[in-house]
């Protein structure tokens, strides 16, 4: 393109692009406009600025394009269909759906349905419109499938037809669904079953129940593990291992030891919470010797060799990939990969040779990081540690545990941390920092909840993580080999000036005229420090992040304000980690075992897998905490509790208690005799008569009202300050009011007003059904005849 070597400017390199559509990388832009020695620094600065300026996108893999064209590959959420049947979606971004283009949707196979999100191909077919064509359904939208309790009777008649139905737990369901076809082994009259819907003529919905085939008996309503199994079938979590899993993790033996460094003379040491299964990272510490590094520590970061034992493509692979993560409930945890692989092959126990990759970091007496290096090795963990045991080391005031490597490992941890705390600090990471409670459950019970205390020795763990997870993505990068990053987009623009219209009232202002990074939402948190609208802020800060997702495209992690980062210290529980090994293998040539070619074509589609399996462990664990926290508020119904609000919409508010952390919702009509609106802030609701206001993290005094734990609801209402608990009856509420019996409204005459234009038929469409028919002829006849 051109005859002699410059710097292009934007507009060239736009140009370009749009001459040269498909695959344009920062290779080929070097090549045509002959970019050659420290110039490569400049165009690469300057491709860096177009991206966030949001004149380009894209990734090495798929290659640069002009913004607001779509990527060859992507997630498509089906959103609407048009006059002629043809689905159409929108296209999600970083973990966002966007209101831009249009997308019409293909499929050859099974038709997907609104809601579904599919992974698609992508090609622009006009202006602002483009074709996908379905390459797999990602997560389907929940329409065809229900979950309830089985009531009724069971016994078939001769025609072996059954009078049971389901009522569903769904918390929105007000109607029940009767079933067609027989039950699986073992249904009894309130059992937990999964179904799925039978299509049905529309006219048979409006009249009768739905039908639906009972698929799946989960449990007994009343068993102790019924809430976690609840929110296993919902997410269609897979619990048990297929055989040739089974039979492929049992098949495993010890590792070699050939070509690995040899670190069983470091010792290692583990720091986990005192109920953890996964041990799989381990950390050790020393000053370092070297003249030119005065004050400088060397830090080991050593995690567990998931790899050695889960070869690429194998059954345990395929199955790792399908699970995406562990899944962690109140009562039980849902393992990625089989249990003598996670408890045992890969837990880096105390005195056991175990295999693993190490990285060891060069860290200066500011706590900067100056060199790393990664090796393939076998180690010995010296002791296995508790937060708490740990603690009382780093105090001084080491226990039984931790006096055996009090001098040798815990001082030294101790020190480098307080490094690497210095440059975390002069980084200035989000500082967001909301407790989390701890549920103990005792036989599908819950025996105590409360928060647990923050240690020094939780954060010392989580830098040391961080440190890693950064050299793995550097590394990576270096040597040209793609990963899957862990990626967390800056909060959009529309977001941030919400969040500066909703604390504006509250005296709080922020410059939007600031460059958008962590430290800017940290000056907003610590001017609400220790004031009555801390809460307040924290969960209007909250809200404005964007969500964290996988994705082979580096566009940094603006929550821990890094350039790059990639996970890597929890194989044993991730997927992501386990590739981010095998890249490591293949770009340090550590072994035949690291990332195939296969698996790198589709990293695209491995990293939205991965991120919706983490999304779908997410809402598994939220609504199983939600079914046992409401049945262990049962007992308190009536009684009054402080609380904060944490959400708001049309409907009304969400509320947590701030006793258990449980929440519940309360009604618009539960707020007062006025109406209220909901702003467009997205945080708040105003009185259209007095101009009370309702507010994302205000803190309220609320009523139980009722609690429904199948559905994992509660019911509350705000208690007014001239009110009080004494001879205050709650008002009558349900969470759901489902229709019990066969047929929707039996047993029970619909009232509905009558009016004079009631009487009349004219005008209005006729009706199909014969009684309707005799109905309206009826009616058309004159009162008297």
């Amino acid at each position: 393109m051109c005859s002699h070597s410059v710097r292009p400017e934007r507009q060239d390199i736009l140009d370009f692009i749009a001459q040269n559509p498909g695959k344009t990388d920062k290779r080929d832009i070097a090549k045509a406009f002959k970019v050659k020695g420290s110039d490569r620094i400049y165009l690469k600065q300057l491709l860096r600025d177009m991206t966030a300026e949001g004149l380009i996108e894209g990734n090495r893999r798929d290659g640069v394009r002009k913004a607001g064209i779509l990527p060859a590959v992507g997630v498509v959420e089906i959103t609407a269909r048009d006059e002629e049947g043809a689905l159409h979606g929108k296209i999600i971004l970083r973990g966002e759906q966007q209101d831009f283009p249009d997308i019409i949707i293909y499929s050859k196979r099974k038709q997907p349905v609104i809601g579904d999100q599919i992974l698609a191909r992508l090609n622009e077919i006009s202006a602002g419109v483009y074709r996908a064509d379905t390459i797999k359904v990602i997560t389907r939208a929940g329409s065809e499938k229900v979950i309830g309790i089985l009531k009724g009777n069971l016994e078939a008649d001769k025609k072996g037809r059954i009078s049971a139905y389901i009522e569903p737990i769904e918390k929105r369901s007000r109607h029940i669904f009767n079933i067609s076809g027989a039950l699986p082994d073992n249904c009894q009259d309130g059992d937990i079953v999964v179904a799925e819907k039978i299509s049905t003529t529309r006219s048979a919905q409006r009249h009768h129940p739905q039908q639906v085939k009972v698929t799946e008996r989960v449990g007994a309503a009343d068993a102790p593990d019924a809430f976690s199994l609840i929110a296993i079938a919902e997410q269609s979590i897979p619990i048990e291992f297929p055989d040739t899993v089974i039979q492929q993790s049992e098949t495993l033996t010890q590792f070699s030891i050939e070509g690995r460094q040899d670190l069983r003379g470091l010792p290692l040491i583990t720091i986990d919470p005192a109920d953890a299964r996964d041990h799989d990272d381990a950390v050790y510490a020393c000053p370092d010797d070297n003249p030119d590094n005065e004050g400088g520590y060397l830090v080991w970061v050593a995690i567990a060799d998931v790899a050695t034992y889960v070869p690429p493509e194998t059954s345990l692979d395929k199955e790792a990939r399908k699970r995406g993560n562990s899944v962690y409930l109140p009562d039980r945890v849902v393992p990625m990969l089989p249990e003598k692989i996670s408890n045992n092959l890969c837990s880096l126990r105390p005195d056991e040779e175990r295999p693993c990759l190490v990285v060891k970091m060069t860290i200066d007496k500011n706590g900067n990081r100056i060199d790393h290096k990664f090796s393939r090795a076998i180690m010995k963990s010296a002791a296995r540690l508790s937060y708490q045991q740990a603690q009382t080391g780093f105090d001084g005031k080491p226990d039984a545990a931790a006096a055996p490597v009090y001098e040798t490992v815990l001082q030294p941890l101790w020190a480098a941390y307080q490094l690497m705390a210095k440059a975390r600090n002069k980084r200035a990471p989000l500082d967001l920092d909301i407790p989390e409670r701890k549920i103990i459950m005792n036989n599908g019970k819950i025996e105590d909840i409360f928060i647990p205390q923050r240690l020094e020795a939780m954060r010392l763990i989580e830098e040391m993580m961080v440190s890693a997870n950064v050299c793995a993505a550097e590394t990576l990068e270096k040597h040209k080999t793609p990963l899957i990053y862990r990626v967390h987009n800056i909060p959009s623009e529309e977001k941030v000036y919400a969040l500066a219209g909703f604390v504006k009232p509250l005296g709080v202002v922020i410059d939007l005229g600031q460059p958008m990074i962590p430290r800017l939402f940290n000056r907003l948190l610590d001017g609400a420090r220790e004031t009555d609208y801390e809460f307040m802020v924290q969960e209007a800060v909250l809200r404005t992040q964007s969500q964290a997702v996988y994705d082979p495209e580096n566009i940094g992690h603006f929550g821990l304000n890094l350039s790059r980062y990639a996970h890597f210290t929890s194989p044993i529980r991730r997927y992501a980690d386990l590739i981010v090994h095998r890249a490591l293998i293949r770009a340090l040539k550590f072994g035949n075992d690291g990332l195939p070619d296969n698996q790198i074509e589709s990293l695209d589609e491995t990293a939205v897998h991965i991120s919706a399996t983490e999304r779908r462990a997410m809402l598994a664990e939220r609504s199983a905490k939600e079914r046992y926290l409401s049945a262990f508020m049962s007992v308190r119904i009536g009684d009054e509790f402080a609380g904060h609000i944490t959400g708001v919409t049309k409907s009304g508010l969400f509320i947590r208690l701030d006793e258990t952390g449980a929440e519940g919702f309360s009604p618009m009509s539960y707020l007062g005799r006025e109406r209220f609106f909901a702003n467009d802030d997205g945080m708040s609701l105003t009185g259209g008569t007095t101009g009370k206001s309702y507010r994302i993290g205000q803190a309220l005094t609320v009523r139980l009202l009722e609690t429904n734990p199948i559905a994992g609801g509660m019911l509350m209402e705000p208690v007014s300050d001239d009110e009080s608990n004494n001879g205050v009856t709650p008002r009558r509420a349900s969470l759901r009011r489902p229709t019990h019996g066969k047929r929707e409204g039996a047993g029970k005459k619909q009232m509905r007003p009558t009016t004079k234009k009631s009487k009349s038929y004219k005008g209005r469409k006729k009706s199909t059904s014969r009684a309707g028919r005799r109905k309206a002829k009826k009616l058309e006849k004159p009162k008297g005849d």
